[in-house]
């Protein structure tokens, strides 16, 4: 086990390096302490894309994308079109060992797991599949994406239920019965009934906005989701209108007074351990904005462009305190960062470098 697992850290997804990258957790002293190679093909781009841990911190799972098989270019520069299926890893988190794997559905998007850490769901943004649909007038739900539900325990997929056009962020309701799925390419957001983790149904699905485009050109394109710890309201974050929308489950619809414009395509935000803050970073204009859940009132936070290109997600350690924003760079040149903030004093502290096209990452406490 490297010495850095007994230290508070981030573990970051590093796409176009097949490595997973562990940043240190402190604000101050920023520190890329190293890097675990993953994947099953050592000469082939394999795309590690999101991950997220077990509550205790035990164990990461990582999306393998397979986006381009083969081609040795990168998953995002054709996002959704992988031709083969994606699987999903369980890592030791103490040493990056592998433990088990699954295979799961074309392009794994986003990856999220239960509160009590006994399931995995993985989200998958099947372009093809749409693109395949729409040229042959084929059925709608023939372009469906899936999302597949995985036994953490042992590693075994027990369903994988078709949702919507490219299903891409999720996030689960505090009592873990549904999962909230955005569709990026039909500007939905799906409820999906999880409570039987064989036999998911779909309970609801909505446009995020009231002029939806037509199905593959999307007028808003939901791409992330939180869930609030304080009202469990439901934030939609839109690539393509640049915004922040609010699914209110208490009346089961958006909520057309709380939009929240932030001048740039809106990525991965996460809220304040209370719910009273939702932290959003946007690309673009590569801006982390801050806004009261109360007020709706906003405080915009430039990232250095020394710093941070390509700005993909916030995520917090517990404490609320502090978080990363991982920057993915160019993917071609210019490298991927861990920015460092103070979120109390909403500050960056500073930044280092881990690799070609990071995205997702996770806070994980020290290895016992």
């Amino acid at each position: 086990m490297p010495g850095y697992a007994k230290s508070e850290r981030f573990a970051l997804t590093v796409n176009l390096a097949d490595a997973l990258a562990f940043v240190s957790a402190d604000p101050l002293a920023p520190a890329l302490f190293g890097e675990q190679p993953v994947g099953e093909i050592p000469v082939e781009l394999e795309g590690p894309h999101h991950v997220a841990a077990s509550p205790d911190g035990r164990w990461l799972y990582m999306n393998l994308s397979n986006y381009v098989p083969g081609t040795g270019s990168g998953p995002h520069g054709a996002h959704g079109t992988g031709t083969v299926p994606g699987s999903l890893l369980k890592l030791d988190a103490r040493n990056g060992a592998k433990i088990g794997e699954v295979l799961v559905d074309r392009s794994p998007g986003d990856v999220i797991v239960s509160a009590d850490g006994a399931t995995a769901y993985v989200s998958h943004y099947d372009l093809l599949r749409l693109q395949g649909q729409l040229a042959r007038s084929e059925p709608v739900e023939s372009g469906w994406s899936t999302v597949a539900i995985v036994d953490t325990e042992n590693m075994r997929r027990l369903a994988n239920v078709p949702v919507c056009a490219t299903a891409h962020g999720l996030a689960l309701s505090a009592d873990g019965a549904t999962l909230y799925v955005t569709c990026a390419q039909s500007d939905e957001l799906v409820l999906l009934d999880v409570r039987d983790r064989e036999r998911p149904a779909i309970a609801k699905r909505l446009s995020v906005g009231p002029l939806p485009g037509p199905l593959g050109q999307p007028a808003y394109s939901p791409y992330a989701v939180s869930v609030s710890p304080k009202d469990g309201s439901v934030w939609v974050s839109n690539n393509n209108s640049g915004d922040v929308r609010v699914f209110d489950p208490a009346r089961g619809e958006m909520d057309p007074a709380r939009v929240y414009p932030l001048g740039g395509v809106a990525m991965f935000g996460a809220f304040s351990p209370d719910g009273s803050t939702f932290f959003v970073p946007s690309q673009g204009n590569d801006v982390l904005t801050r806004i009261d859940v109360a007020t709706g009132d906003r405080a915009p936070l430039a990232l250095p462009r020394n710093q941070c290109l390509n700005a993909h997600a916030l995520v917090p350690a517990p404490d609320g305190k502090r978080a990363i924003v991982v920057c993915e760079g160019d993917k071609v040149r210019v490298q991927g960062t861990a920015v460092s903030l103070a979120l109390d004093a909403f500050l960056v502290t500073g930044s280092v470098e881990v690799g070609l096209f990071p995205d997702g990452a996770v806070w994980l406490p020290p290895a016992p």
